[in-house]
């Protein structure tokens, strides 16, 4: 925290300054779920923060180099009958699976796209979203919270890489090292077919897979981007949703 000295938050945490710089340096690595809390409470951090400090003292996954592990059938039908634009992504950010209004409301939305690339290096995310740089602020964020400890893996510091080489703004965004677990809303996007919507989304952990979250877009009953998607879905044919199956999905 700033302002704050090593043995300030050793004493506000209740441990002693030497264990504190063993934590801080990587030379203890299985503190208790009570000492993260302490630590937590002295340094103020939020509740998406604290579960992130909490996800970095677990054993990382011997699996970091799996991109995604495989979507189960009832994920992809429930997805598919959805009437709302619903979106599967693994912990990368990478599109695993996607219905047709998805497809139809966001650019880059289509089963092995890369999210991060897509809002960092295409520029039709940036008329897209009427406030970019808060969306890629947020998708950084997330990226952080969902990695957690696989931070260090080879996929996760090949995209991480990568990024930070095209793209300025996802350095100066990592860099800022924040943590975002919950997904933001509501938020305001701009198509070129019907206009400014404001749409709501909410994000689900998936049962049985690892690390898959899927998001779900809807705007408030009744109103004019209620109005506004529907005459969208009127244009729509057909709602089959496609998915990246099988389980490896290379990097990029």
């Amino acid at each position: 925290m700033p302002g704050l000295r090593r043995e300030e938050v050793a004493q506000l945490a209740g441990i002693s300054t030497e264990y504190y710089i063993r934590l801080e340096q990587g030379r203890e690595r299985s503190p208790s779920v009570a000492v993260v809390d302490a630590l937590a409470d002295a340094l103020r951090l939020d509740a998406d923060e604290a579960t992130h400090l909490h996800r970095l003292t677990r054993p990382a996954s011997r699996r970091g180099g799996v991109a995604h592990s495989r979507v189960p059938d009832g994920v992809v039908l429930l997805i598919d009958q959805l009437e709302l634009p619903a979106i599967l992504v693994d912990r990368y950010m990478d599109v695993v699976a996607s219905n047709s209004r998805a497809q139809l409301l966001f650019p880059n939305m289509e089963p092995d796209t890369s999210r991060l690339h897509a809002v960092f290096l295409d520029p039709r995310e940036r008329d897209f979203w009427v406030d970019w740089e808060q969306a890629a602020a947020d998708s950084v964020a997330q990226l952080r919270a969902d990695i957690g400890n696989e931070c260090e893996s080879p996929r996760a510091q090949a995209l991480i890489g990568d990024l930070r080489q095209r793209s300025r703004h996802f350095c100066r965004l990592w860099s800022r090292q924040e943590v975002q677990q919950r997904a933001v809303s509501p938020v305001r996007v701009r198509h070129c077919d019907v206009g400014e919507l404001e749409l709501h989304r909410e994000k689900f952990a998936v049962t049985g897979a690892e690390r898959l979250h899927l998001y779900v877009y809807f705007a408030a009953a009744d109103s004019m981007s209620a109005c506004r998607l529907a005459r969208l879905w009127h244009r729509e044919s057909g709602s089959a949703v496609t998915r990246n199956d099988p389980v490896w999905m290379g990097s990029r």
